[in-house]
C-alpha cells in the first residue's frame, strides 16, 4: 500500500521519537544503573514534559543524558503528536470532501447519468460482453468489484448511432445541459480529475450535437468523429457508475439496492 504525504511525515516522527527513546533507555541504564522499566519511564516521563517523580538521575552522566533527553526528546515528541493530529484532521477534512463529492456524483446520476449510460450502452456492439458481468449487481464483493473494473478496462466500448439515437442524445443533453454546467461549477469535483473528464466528455458532444443541425446528412467521416466521442464518454461514464456503485455498496447499502434496479446494463424485462 502506497503511503500518503501525512502518513510518511507520521512515520517519520515516530520513528524519530523511537530512536530518542530507545537511546535515551539504553544510556540511563548504562551510567544510571537503572532497571531497564525504570529508564524506561524516567525517559517517557522526560520526553513528555511530565516532569520526575520517584526516579531521578543520581550521577552527572545522568543528568547530561537527561537534559539531552530534554533538548532532543522533547521536541521529536511534540512533533509526533503534531504530525498523528494533522493527519487525523486531514483524514477527516478529506473524508468530508468525498462524502460530498459522492453526493454531487449521486445528482449526476439520479438526473441525467444513468439515463445517459442506459443510451450508450444500446448503441454497443459488444453489449452482450458488458451485460454478461454489469448485469446483475446486487450480490458483488469487493473482488466483483475489482474484477469488473479490469475486466471495463478492456472492454472495447464501440459504438454505431444511427440517427434516431443521434437526435435522442441531442435532445436529452440539450435539456440536462443546465444541470451539467453547474455540476462542472461544483469546486468538490476540482479534486476528482476523472469526474471532470466525464462531464467535460459530456458537454462535448452536446455541442458537437448541436454544431451539425442535419443529423441525417453527417458524411462517414462525422459520423466517425461523433461515435468517436460517444465512444469516449461511454467508456467514462461507465468506469464512474462501477465507483459510484461501490460507494453506495459500502456506504448506503439501501441506496444500492434501488441503484440495482436502475441497472442500465440490465436487459429489460418483458411487460
Amino acid at each position: 500500500m502506497q503511503l500518503d504525504v501525512g502518513q510518511k511525515r507520521v512515520l517519520a516522527a515516530l520513528g524519530v521519537l523511537g530512536v530518542v527513546l530507545l537511546a535515551g533507555t539504553m544510556a540511563l541504564m548504562h551510567v544510571e544503573g537503572l532497571s531497564y522499566a525504570d529508564a524506561l519511564y524516567f525517559s517517557v516521563v522526560t520526553m513528555s514534559t511530565v516532569g520526575y517523580g520517584d526516579v531521578v538521575p543520581h550521577t552527572g552522566a545522568g543528568r547530561v543524558v537527561a537534559g539531552i533527553m530534554i533538548l532532543t526528546g522533547v521536541g521529536s515528541f511534540m512533533s509526533a503528536v503534531a504530525a498523528t493530529s494533522e493527519h487525523l484532521l486531514t483524514r477527516r477534512a478529506q473524508k468530508e470532501r468525498r462524502e460530498k463529492l459522492n453526493m454531487v456524483i449521486g445528482v449526476f446520476f439520479s438526473e441525467a447519468g444513468t439515463r445517459l449510460l442506459r443510451t450508450f450502452a444500446l448503441l454497443d456492439t459488444d453489449l452482450a460482453g458488458l451485460r454478461s458481468y454489469l448485469s446483475e449487481a446486487s450480490g458483488w464483493s469487493d473482488q466483483s468489484f475489482r474484477k469488473h473494473a479490469a475486466a471495463i478496462s478492456r472492454h472495447g466500448f464501440k459504438t454505431a448511432a444511427d440517427t434516431a439515437a443521434l437526435q435522442d442524445i441531442k435532445d436529452f443533453l440539450a435539456e440536462k445541459s443546465p444541470l451539467l454546467l453547474r455540476l462542472l461549477e461544483n469546486p468538490n469535483l476540482l479534486e476528482h480529475e476523472t469526474c471532470t473528464d466525464l462531464l467535460w466528455a459530456v458537454l462535448h458532444i452536446k455541442e458537437e450535437l448541436e454544431f451539425r443541425f442535419d443529423l441525417s446528412a453527417l458524411s462517414p467521416e462525422d459520423a466517425a468523429h461523433v461515435n468517436g466521442d460517444l465512444e469516449r464518454a461511454y467508456r467514462l461514464l461507465t468506469r464512474q457508475w462501477l465507483d459510484y456503485m461501490r460507494h453506495l455498496k459500502t456506504n448506503y447499502p439501501y441506496l444500492f439496492k434501488t441503484a440495482v434496479h436502475r441497472n442500465p446494463f440490465r436487459e429489460p424485462r418483458p411487460v
